[in-house]
């Protein structure tokens, strides 16, 4: 398995994936399925850690892992 350690949270790193799939998939590039299913993948394990809502938003559904500095959140198993 491999690890990537970087120093953006998962809100902004999200945030850049979505800007990129966006772009990704109005594109002409011939594996742009590929490379939006990818993408994806990565969103889906920044949300992993920082869940949100079918709003969109993360409100109170913490993680030890989401970056918010709330001492009393609580814990979202995915």
């Amino acid at each position: 398995m491999t690890v990537y350690e970087i120093s953006d949270g998962p809100k902004m790193l999200r945030e850049t994936l979505c800007i990129a799939q966006t772009y990704v998939g109005l594109s002409e590039d011939s594996r742009k399925r590929e490379h939006i299913e990818r993408l994806q993948r990565l969103i889906d394990e920044c949300d992993r850690h920082r869940p949100v809502d079918n709003s969109g938003k993360h409100g109170d559904l913490h993680t030890s892992t989401c970056g918010c500095d709330d001492v009393n959140w609580k814990l979202v198993v995915i």
